[in-house]
């Protein structure tokens, strides 16, 4: 199977596929859980930025995956600001990763949710978090199979 696949870090080369991919999470997140999503947002400046910004600093962390030449897949993550109610924690989060759907399922998402947390680790992070959405019942049961655990939960109320 991972001989199918290149995992590698991502270069400014590889920003014309990830805005493809990331506007497909936008696209889908929109239709499945969030009609509130920009989805101009990924290819306006500031998405364009968001992720150069990503790609390029060492504070970040930005996967491709490749199959045939071709980037089927991303991840990107980062050391996130001090977490005002914790004492002297070092915090990192998962941002946005997208896989495209026949290549899902064959252990690519771990392999990358590894390759950052072994990256946190070697930049002596103690906690990474990661945000979805309630409804996203086999997100959350990815993460929580790769060991993340429940911590906080954010209600909401719509009021249109």
């Amino acid at each position: 199977m991972k001989k199918d696949f290149i995992i590698r870090k991502a270069t400014m080369k590889d920003l014309k596929d990830i805005l493809r991919l990331n506007f497909a999470l936008f696209k889908k997140e929109h239709k499945e859980y969030d009609k509130s999503l920009n989805l101009k947002w990924t290819y306006n400046s500031v998405g364009r930025d968001y992720f150069k910004r990503k790609i390029t600093q060492k504070d970040s962390f930005v996967e491709v995956i490749e199959a045939n030449n071709k980037i089927i897949g991303y991840f990107c993550g980062g050391i996130r600001e001090k977490i005002f109610y914790r004492k002297k924690a070092k915090c990192a989060e998962i941002e946005n990763m997208f896989i495209e759907k026949k290549h899902r399922e064959k252990g690519l998402g771990a392999i990358l949710v590894k390759d950052f947390i072994n990256w946190c680790k070697n930049n002596k992070v103690d906690y990474v978090s990661v945000t979805a959405d309630i409804r996203n019942k086999l997100g959350l049961k990815f993460y929580r199979k790769i060991g993340f655990k429940d911590y906080t939960i954010t209600l909401e109320k719509n009021l249109k």
